[in-house]
């Protein structure tokens, strides 16, 4: 579907009217989180407009950053991630590494992905949106809370000038922080790489903060393997 910037008081229907189609046969678990995307407003001609409509329009990669970003947090509770993790090894010469791979994902079109109290404050376009997962994504929901997982919480930041891409290495960063927390007993040993999986315990926060962007999340991992050096 192709966006066209359109008032605030229309965004709402945009937003709503996306996934105006409600599954009802899962009640039980609603995922709902607060979401925000810079946006710059741009006046509309009052020949556009009538006396009574706003005058600023949100253009539409706003919208969908919004969006976008509420479709990977949700799915990132759900699903969760697979991570790959090298510690940092300076007697080996070995470089910290992160791969972070989703496990899952949230579809546009979607019937259980909603939002609603649409708002436009200063040059935020904020937004609740909500997700209503079948009784399987609900299932494995439950799953991270399992005692085979572990709690663990980390703040990242990635500089502002790196746009809307710069929100997720935010998150990165603060779930390697996380993880690094997490497992810095096992980093002693100085192992070659750890693998597992991770899950958002709860929807991030990401704020501004001195030129970045800051993001705080909370997680749960579970540790599935930890591979050593070769001895010879």
């Amino acid at each position: 579907m192709s966006f066209r910037s359109v008032g605030l008081v229309r965004l709402v229907f945009l937003l709503a009217g996306l996934f105006a189609a409600r599954s009802v046969s899962c009640q039980d678990l609603v995922l709902r989180a607060e979401f925000w995307a810079e946006s710059e407003p741009v006046e509309v001609l009052p020949a556009e407009i009538s006396d009574t409509a706003p005058r600023v329009v949100v253009p539409d990669e706003v919208v969908r950053s919004l969006l976008d970003e509420g479709r990977y947090i949700f799915a990132g509770m759900i699903w969760g991630f697979e991570f790959r993790y090298v510690p940092y090894d300076k007697t080996r010469g070995v470089a910290e590494e992160l791969d972070i791979v989703p496990l899952g994902a949230i579809p546009w079109g979607d019937p259980r992905f909603a939002a609603a109290q649409t708002r436009l404050t200063g040059t935020q376009l904020r937004a609740y949106l909500e997700y209503r997962p079948d009784p399987t994504a609900a299932a494995r929901k439950a799953g991270w809370g399992q005692a085979n997982f572990q709690s663990a919480q980390g703040r990242g930041s990635a500089p502002l000038a790196g746009g809307r891409e710069a929100r997720k290495t935010a998150l990165d960063q603060a779930a390697k922080e996380a993880l690094r927390e997490l497992l810095r007993p096992v980093e002693k040993n100085k192992p070659r790489e750890i693998r597992g999986l991770f899950a958002y315990d709860a929807s991030p926060r990401i704020v501004i903060t001195g030129g970045t962007y800051t993001a705080i999340v909370r997680i749960r991992v579970r540790v599935a393997e930890i591979r050593g050096y070769s001895v010879y």
